[in-house]
């Protein structure tokens, strides 16, 4: 009787989390108040053969960008169970479907782990965590760069008042990164200090608590380099976003701006599918503070960082999250043994 319960409920969840995702990302759409004039300008700049390329080649890094997450997540869960870089591809797709509509990006946990089929999922949440802990890391040091390397040429800093400010801040960003570094690579330590608290009177938590002793230094330097290697693909198609769009922008004006607009949207408690909002808000602040200074913004320009950060959203998590439904159709959220859990 059980078997047929978690059987039935399998299957609801499914075609649920399907259901959710296909009416998330169609209404997202058609809610954008300027979609019409968003159209438009992709009938344009499709006509231009260059921009067929770049559009091209923006899809091929999508993929490109999913297979090294796919390898990394391959990597953490091989702690726990051998899998194969298939299945870490499917999984990572189901994660970014049921990221669609829960908070901060939890469905990316939530949808992987019921890839695995011995391995505790509990475990598996833990070693994701990790993942995502070295591409927040990421995340905010390379923020703190672009932040540190924009600021003087919107805020100038011509009194010593102005530049002390400037040197502390560029002080506690260090000191937070480092920090944050120290942290990660010293991962190990949650296990001693759930031990120490718990004093060994949680069995459970501290078998759990002991995935963070499974990954070495070694191992967590690769997990940073996935991290690195994935933030470089993906702020590079945003770059390449704004030429298809026919916005003028150098790359490193490009890195360290997008750099910005990552590092506020990291801080900023969204679910994925409000995040297109979110991110076309933070994109025109940022590179419209910039370019202000330069005297050169302007609406138009304005509308073409939109319509860039827009369909890199589409591009990046829409599609993928459509495609994602799809494998969701294979989990299985529940086992026959609650232990396996």
């Amino acid at each position: 009787m059980k078997t047929k319960v978690s059987k039935f409920t399998n299957i609801g969840l499914r075609i649920g989390i399907m259901l959710l995702t296909f009416v998330f990302v169609y209404k997202q759409i058609l809610e954008k108040h300027d979609l019409h004039q968003w159209l438009g300008l992709w009938s344009k700049i499709q006509l231009q053969q260059n921009i067929k390329y770049l559009l091209f080649l923006n899809v091929l890094l999508l993929f490109f960008n999913i297979l090294i997450e796919s390898y990394k997540w391959k990597f953490l869960v091989s702690k726990l169970e051998i899998i194969r870089l298939n299945q870490a591809f499917t999984a990572v797709l189901s994660g970014m479907s049921v990221s669609m509509f829960l908070p901060n990006r939890v469905g990316d946990y939530l949808g992987r782990v019921f890839v695995l089929q011995k391995a505790s999922h509990v475990k598996g949440i833990l070693a994701t965590i990790i993942g995502s802990f070295a591409q927040i890391i990421v995340t905010f040091v390379a923020g703190f760069i672009g932040l540190m390397a924009v600021v003087p040429f919107v805020f100038p800093l011509n009194t010593n008042y102005q530049f002390l400010l400037y040197l502390g801040l560029t002080s506690i960003a260090v000191l937070f990164s480092l920090l944050m570094f120290a942290f990660y690579f010293n991962v190990r330590l949650v296990k001693v200090v759930v031990s120490t608290f718990l004093k060994k009177r949680q069995k459970q938590f501290m078998d759990y608590a002991a995935v963070f002793d499974l990954y070495s230094r070694i191992d967590l330097f690769k997990i940073l380099s996935f991290s690195i290697l994935r933030y470089l693909v993906y702020t590079f198609q945003f770059f390449l976003m704004l030429l298809i769009f026919g916005f003028g922008i150098s790359y490193p004006e490009a890195l360290a701006l997008t750099a910005i607009i990552y590092l506020i949207i990291t801080t900023i408690p969204t679910i994925a599918i409000t995040e297109l909002g979110v991110r076309g808000s933070v994109s025109m602040a940022v590179f419209g503070m910039y370019f202000e200074n330069k005297e050169i913004w302007t609406a138009e320009s304005s509308f073409e960082v939109l319509a860039a950060s827009s369909s890199l959203w589409l591009l990046n998590l829409a599609f993928p999250a459509i495609l994602g439904a799809f494998f969701t159709y294979r989990l299985k959220f529940f086992r026959r043994n609650i232990d396996d859990v």
